[in-house]
């Protein structure tokens, strides 16, 4: 009876510590797997690229009009003004791609108080209008110039606030060349971790897309989305990780 529980008691601790090495190969990512062994590991690419689309909105108020004529003579004044000045910066006609016009009404109160207590209330209806141009252009730096020199409209008495982003139009070929390298770069690695112990690398078991980053080039910028790389950049800084399957064997097998 001692005997067979010596037995049994050898066999499950010959099983705890195969699984404890199994368990041990996992976690550097080599698997024992039929007469292969799957290595696990990350790809990474990293590409710096330039936006191929810049994009800028110009929104122009008036207000306190008591009279739509008078709004409109001065909307029509700030429209060219700043339609003038865009096209010193270089802009053509074609990179002015919609102008937006929007006018509203709006009520202000008077109360005034006589030397009796009573109070009276004066009200008056005024006009504002809320216009925005905006522009589209493949000539980046046309964007910055527009932003350096855009106050000089204040001077000319046109209030206006501004709205710039960068964008890159072809992310599906940035994507596959960044896939193409970052599996290559997880190939390497597979290499570099199992063939110094005398192990070749055989065919791909699988491959996953992991996160896609994007950043400004001096990391000013939040981390988004790869949908949502519109952004105030013009240089991306972005990063691909995916995770790679490889089988291999022992060398002389």
């Amino acid at each position: 009876m001692k005997d067979k529980f010596s037995v049994i008691t050898s066999t499950f601790g010959l099983l705890i510590f195969g699984c404890i090495v199994a368990i041990g190969l996992a976690s550097f990512g080599y698997i024992k797997h039929s007469d292969d062994r799957l290595v696990e590991v990350k790809g990474l690419s990293e590409k710096t690229v330039r936006a191929d689309i810049g994009d800028m909105s110009i929104s122009i108020s008036n207000s306190g009009y008591v009279n739509l004529e008078d709004l409109y003579k001065k909307r029509v004044s700030d429209k060219e003004k700043v339609i003038n000045f865009l096209k010193n910066q270089g802009i053509t006609d074609d990179e002015i791609v919609n102008f937006f016009m929007n006018t509203s009404d709006y009520n202000e109160e008077n109360k005034t108080t006589s030397a009796s207590g009573i109070i009276t209330i004066d009200r008056k209806k005024f006009f504002r209008s809320d216009d925005t141009i905006s522009i589209r252009t493949t000539q980046l730096e046309k964007i910055g110039k527009i932003k350096s020199e855009i106050v000089k409209l204040s001077s000319e008495g046109v209030l206006l606030t501004y709205n710039y982003s960068y964008k890159l139009t072809n992310f599906i070929n940035v994507k596959l060349e960044m896939m193409k390298e970052a599996s290559q770069n997880a190939l390497e690695n597979a290499k570099a971790f199992v063939e110094p112990q005398g192990v070749n690398i055989g065919r791909v078991a699988y491959l996953r897309q992991g996160e896609i980053t994007i950043r400004a080039e001096d990391e000013s910028e939040n981390v988004s989305s790869w949908d949502s790389q519109e952004s105030q950049s013009a240089n991306k800084k972005l990063r691909l990780v995916i995770r790679a399957g490889f089988t291999s064997k022992m060398k002389g097998k």
